[in-house]
């Protein structure tokens, strides 16, 4: 791809990288990726190069071999571009950052903030709710469910006793000669 960052939109690159992402031709996708791109998937890390981006979306259609993405919306200028998308599927194929799969259901929505340079992806930053997904796949109890008003409560008395250890602890400090 020799085009200029001037006559490439970014929006348009951006589509391209998500359909192609979409469709699971992965090839397509890598090729409009700087070599040394960068994307920072917010709830799960950063991922360097061409090779680890790459690795990362065959990650997820393996767990998920039933993934459908869709793009809600796109925009941005003469160098970004954001992309609003949802997506679904059943994660029961591979393991997905080292959890098993549970044969659970997931929709989520999200957004790319990317930045495209001479006609490839420079960086990407994606955010999405990770602790939706979480319970979404079982790894965190349902919102509102008697499992997880019991999570908040042990951590609210986990949160006081530390405050408690500390103050105690500072207080004897304070005294020590």
């Amino acid at each position: 791809m020799n085009a200029t960052a001037h006559s490439v939109d970014p929006v348009d690159v951006a589509r391209a990288a998500f359909r192609s992402v979409a469709a699971g031709h992965l090839d397509h996708f890598t090729e409009l990726l700087h070599e040394d791109v960068v994307f920072d998937v917010v709830p799960v890390g950063l991922r360097r190069g061409r090779q680890a981006v790459r690795r990362y979306f065959e990650e997820i259609r393996l767990a998920m071999p039933d993934l459908v993405m869709t793009m809600e919306h796109a925009v941005g200028d003469d160098r970004y571009a954001a992309v609003e998308w949802r997506m679904t599927g059943t994660f029961d194929g591979a393991p997905y950052q080292g959890l098993a799969p549970t044969k659970r259901h997931i929709a989520l929505k999200g957004v790319d903030f990317v930045e495209v340079d001479t006609g490839r992806i420079r960086r990407s930053r994606t955010i999405f709710d990770g602790a939706e997904l979480g319970r979404q796949i079982g790894l965190l109890p349902s919102r509102g469910s008697a499992a997880d008003r019991a999570t908040t409560r042990a951590f609210n008395v986990k949160t006081q006793l530390t405050d408690r250890w500390r103050e105690r602890h500072a207080r004897q400090r304070s005294h020590a000669p």
